[in-house]
């Protein structure tokens, strides 16, 4: 029979960023997906926040901004549609996370999925069938036998270690393999239950040629013009139904609301035009889809069942008016897969397992409640149902917004990294909260030696089945090669899993050091400049700083202990203290 370490069935966002991590970690991954071409439906249509981030760990940041989507820059509001004034604004093209990367990008979702794709076939462990569905599940001891049936109608069979739904809501791991067990997605603190429609359109631009009687052109704005004057940027299109409005025909009602905003009164463009209104072309429009979707709030009671566990979709589901559905599908998957090459490769006994997928649960549960207050609080902005309570609102707003430093206050505060574990919630979770762990570690441009910038996250993460070590070096003083070396065979961990090839000394004082220990070689880089980044052709990211890593960490901060997943495990002053958070771990794994 054959055998993968990890089967995930879904090759949706979630179910293809796992599979790419667990290929870049060298794990034996099979991804089953029903469908046997990428679907078109755009559905989730933002990545933010951390899952930006994540993204470029996977390996298909570049493409954000260039195959896939687009920085959304500024984030406008208006009441009813985007022709009235904007009564509050958030500029996200600062770092305000400290990511060094976009906080924010539009995406065309089925682009995501292709570029997942095609990075999948540099990994010689991870391989994608499509046409194949999943329709029998059955454990045995530590294995788990899956059948499907192929692209041909042949029914086959994987024995798995571990089994991932990451098929959506009403994807068979859950519903049929799960849910008997007890396993059922549940409300959470907050409810939500509500109808939208979510229009795909393809715009086609006018030109002289195809609209000479156009107005616009007499007046001279180019092909280009019109269709800024008419679609901002970043416009997506989906909107909320009352429960007595009528949908037989889908079509009709979108029009009826949409193709209002598609005229425009002829004095915004020049006094020639007073008392005309300018359509944009109705044939320049294309309904690619228009169909109500039902949304709500809901969660898993449970995110596993022995070996078969479940991300993404299938673990949770959100509104639309948050962003947070893909982007916390995305991050289940890079939680999920440390963890799961961990235990592929570690041997570890059922207890131990267990423990850590207790962990990995309880930061789950954690990361989504995170991610519903969000929601919550964008859906109490544009489900504003009171007349009155929506003015008040929106009269404060726009005070509020007179004043710059407000402006930024407000906007800091919304679009920070506010992710932090701790043990009230995730008492089972892999950090010591007491000794600075549970935070992720800021991410800044950096340069090894002789070498280009790059982001310090591949620079301190380079083993994504490892820990890491990040030793801040100080004015040029601090704990020396030798001393770490000695540490980490002291600590002796299971499975190597920290060695000296995951150690970077970190140069806060952004020079390296001139002298380097041929006895013991180590990797060492420093923090890059925006003048020295400038130098190399590389513009960053608005507000970015380079030294957020180790004002997150702290002054007192001589050694960081991290996660794959950009998480404090813990910190250190000195290579005592590191001793003892190290036997916390050995103790996790044992």
């Amino acid at each position: 029979m054959e055998e993968a370490a990890v089967l995930i069935v879904g090759a949706g966002p979630s179910g293809l960023a796992l599979g790419a991590l667990l290929g870049r970690m060298k794990v034996k991954v099979i991804i089953l997906e029903k469908d046997t071409e990428v679907c078109e439906d755009p559905r989730g249509i933002v990545v933010n926040g951390d899952a930006v981030r994540i993204s470029y760990q996977i390996g298909i940041g570049e493409g954000l901004t260039k195959r896939i989507g687009k920085d959304i820059g500024v984030l406008n509001f208006h009441r009813g549609n985007f022709r009235q004034p904007t009564f509050m604004a958030f500029d996200i093209t600062v770092d305000w996370a400290q990511q060094a990367v976009s906080n924010n990008v539009t995406q065309f979702q089925p682009n995501y999925e292709r570029e997942i794709r095609a990075l999948l076939k540099e990994f010689p462990t991870c391989e994608l069938r499509t046409g194949c569905e999943v329709v029998s599940r059955e454990e045995v001891g530590d294995q788990t036998v899956v059948g499907y049936v192929d692209q041909a109608g042949a029914k086959r069979f994987i024995s798995t270690s571990w089994l991932v739904g990451a098929d959506g809501k009403r994807g068979v791991v859950r519903k049929k393999f799960l849910e008997p067990e007890g396993v059922r997605q549940e409300d959470g603190a907050w409810t939500y239950v509500g109808t939208w429609v979510a229009a795909n359109l393809k715009i086609t631009t006018p030109t002289p040629e195809s609209h000479p009687s156009f107005p616009l052109w007499s007046l001279g704005y180019t092909p280009q013009q019109v269709h800024d004057a008419f679609w901002p940027s970043g416009f997506q299109h989906e909107y909320s139904v009352e429960p007595e409005d009528n949908l037989d025909n889908v079509q009709e009602h979108f029009w009826g609301l949409f193709g209002p905003w598609m005229k425009i009164s002829g004095t915004k463009f020049s006094r020639s035009l007073a008392k005309t209104v300018v359509e944009f072309p109705r044939d320049c429009i294309e309904v690619i889809r228009c169909r109500p979707f039902t949304f709500a709030t809901k969660i898993v009671n449970r995110w596993y069942s022995k070996r078969t566990m479940l991300i993404g979709d299938a673990a949770h589901v959100f509104p639309p008016f948050g962003g947070q559905g893909i982007a916390t599908g995305i991050r289940d998957a890079q939680a999920l897969g440390w963890r799961l090459a961990m235990m592929s490769k570690l041997g570890l006994s059922a207890e131990v397992r267990e423990r850590i997928l207790t962990g990995w649960s309880q930061e789950r549960r954690h990361a989504w409640n995170a991610a519903m207050q969000a929601t919550k609080l964008n859906g109490s902005i544009v489900n504003q149902r009171s007349l009155v309570g929506g003015l008040l609102y929106r009269l404060c707003m726009k005070v509020l917004w007179w004043f710059p430093s407000i402006a930024w206050r407000r906007t800091h505060m919304a679009f920070r990294d506010k992710l932090v574990y701790n043990h009230e919630t995730c008492p089972d979770g892999f950090f010591l909260g007491s000794r600075g762990g549970g935070q992720k570690i800021a991410q800044i441009w950096v340069r090894e030696r002789g070498q280009k910038p790059m982001l310090s996250d591949a620079a301190l993460i380079r083993n994504l089945s490892h820990l890491s070590l990040v030793v801040l070096v100080r004015d040029g003083q601090g704990i020396s090669p030798a001393e770490v070396a000695q540490l980490i065979k002291q600590a002796d961990l299971p499975g190597g899993i920290l060695t000296m090839e995951d150690v970077t000394f970190f140069h806060c004082s952004g020079r390296a050091s001139d002298v380097v220990d041929p006895e013991l070689a180590v990797s060492e880089c420093y923090p890059c400049t925006t003048e020295q980044l400038a130098e190399e052709g590389i513009t960053p990211i608005r507000g970015y700083l380079p030294t957020a890593i180790q004002e997150r960490v702290g002054p007192s901060a001589n050694l960081v202990l991290l996660r794959p997943d950009f998480f404090v495990h813990s910190v250190a002053s000195d290579v005592k203290g590191m001793a003892e958070n190290l036997q916390k771990v050995g103790e996790y794994f044992r």
